[in-house]
């Protein structure tokens, strides 16, 4: 199979890149190792748009994520996802934690930063009342979306407009022969292109070691959360930060409104040893409780319905600061059309589009000619929700189509016309967590109870699959397995 471009990693970078080169007549083709898109770092985060005022002044990480920022509102419009301008406070308890936010601001005028302000007292409990702190720096735009949402809508954009999208297939090698490059997957294919774009997030290093040796390596960082019940759209309306912890390791405990109405407590920031340890621990489920809880008390009258982690691409490199590393994104000096992005955590999400962009523009363009495709298109159509339809909306959807009118999941509202969506999404996804992402079902506060058998009744009885075949996002993650005595 030959391709223009291989672009490795199925992550929100991933995708921004194969939306953006697919809008160009250029043949693209993406790998992934799991099962759909939005599989790690990119669907475990805390989808905050952010405004650009806690990074380094004059790092690729502040530029992109200013770039990034203020595409957000036109691109969200575009992709048909949600994007909710939540603002922002970073509080400090006391005047000691004063000088923080007055450095942060100072860095974010030098960043570009628009709409920050440090306030105090009263004007703190006029933006959220609840919140315990004497100072704090005002964000007028950041924002929240959905992260695995508006990853599956680039991906699907980009697939509409001619991209391969390619599921359960790790790289395993990679070999330049001449002017092209051969990289070779776990199931035994061997895929070929001119450039190869490495965007594989945690293993984006590993990915450059298979074609050469580098210097640069990746330390898992989890972040645990707290998932907290569905609130009504007053309770909690704005992100609260603290001051951040002294050591530099994370940004505190964040308390984030979401675009469905859940509140997200977290993360915590620990290094580990697997880049796959997802597991959530209670000692440090024990500490985001309680310090969410000083920073706002009245959460205590919210129920916790789950916990989740992510895991966050943290770079090292030999000779450099282990406390603040900026974004790789370079082509190799001895292997010209190998591109790779390296370490694209926090702001990553945020920067995505604009990281999109400049490697279409400074990497690709000079080696391929990027002319517009005549077919393309940069929208798309979200599926419709019941959850969001007016009651005359919905009467007229059960009207077209009775599927609307049958409920698959309580908690989120969900239809066994959306769930048919999503099995039937465009880029052949199916796995539970393909519908999980699509469709929130699952998500709810009974986890799964009520929605989980209709689903699996929907995916054996209506597309002829077999118990064991269904997984919740790649092989060997089998919900039922066959038992024999």
């Amino acid at each position: 199979m030959s391709y223009d471009i291989l672009i490795i990693g199925g992550g929100v970078i991933g995708c921004a890149i194969a939306k953006e080169l697919s809008l160009y007549s250029v043949k693209v083709a993406l790998l992934e190792k799991e099962g759909d898109v939005a599989e790690g770092t990119s669907k475990a985060n805390s989808g905050v748009v952010h405004a650009g005022f806690n990074v380094k002044t004059g790092s690729l990480k502040a530029r992109f994520n200013i770039e990034g920022a203020a595409r957000f509102p036109s691109i969200c419009e575009e992709l048909g996802v949600p994007y909710r301008l939540t603002k922002k406070l970073v509080v400090a308890k006391d005047r000691s934690e004063l000088p923080y936010l007055e450095k942060l601001l100072e860095q974010g005028k030098k960043n570009g930063s628009q709409g920050l302000s440090i306030i105090a007292g009263e004007a703190i409990r006029s933006v959220e009342p609840d919140v315990r702190g004497e100072f704090a720096l005002y964000s007028e735009k950041t924002a929240v979306i959905a992260p695995a949402e508006f990853t599956i809508a680039l991906a699907e954009v980009a697939h509409a407009n001619g991209a391969e999208f390619h599921f359960n297939a790790e790289v395993t090698a990679i070999r330049r022969i001449g002017q092209l490059y051969e990289v070779s997957t776990a199931d035994g294919l061997v895929y070929s292109a001119t450039m190869v774009i490495n965007a594989a997030g945690l293993y984006s290093d590993k990915v450059l070691s298979l074609i050469e040796s580098h210097d640069r390596s990746i330390h898992p960082c989890r972040g645990e959360y707290f998932v907290l019940d569905r609130v009504n759209a007053n309770f909690m309306k704005t992100a609260v930060y603290p001051v951040p912890p002294a050591d530099g390791r994370g940004l505190g405990i964040h308390i984030t409104p979401t675009t469905e109405g859940n509140i997200i407590i977290g993360p915590s920031a620990e290094y580990i040893n697997e880049r796959d340890d997802l597991a959530t621990t209670k000692p440090v489920m024990e500490t985001l409780k309680r310090e969410a809880l000083e920073l706002m008390p009245k959460l205590k009258d919210v129920a916790f319905i789950r916990s989740y982690a992510g895991i966050r691409a943290k770079l090292f490199v030999a000779g450099g600061s282990s406390n603040f590393e900026d974004f790789v994104i370079e082509e190799s000096r001895i292997n010209p059309g190998f591109v790779s992005l390296i370490g694209i955590e926090s702001p990553g999400l945020t920067s995505a589009p604009a990281i999109a962009a400049h490697v279409a523009r400074e990497f690709v363009a000079p080696r391929l000619p990027l002319i517009p495709n005549p077919k393309a298109a940069a929208t798309r159509r979200a599926a419709p929700r019941i959850a969001d339809m007016s009651p005359d909306e919905l009467a007229r959807a059960c009207e077209a189509n009775p599927e609307f009118a049958e409920i698959v999941c309580r908690c989120n509202h969900i239809s066994k016309a959306e769930l048919r969506a999503a099995i039937d999404n465009p880029l052949g996804a199916r796995t539970l967590s393909a519908i999980k992402k699509r469709t929130r079902a699952m998500m709810g506060r009974c986890q799964s109870g009520f929605c989980l058998p209709k689903i699996m009744e929907t995916m054996l009885e209506d597309y002829g699959m077999s118990p064991e075949s269904v997984v919740f996002n790649a092989p060997g993650s089998n919900v039922v397995v066959k038992y024999e005595a």
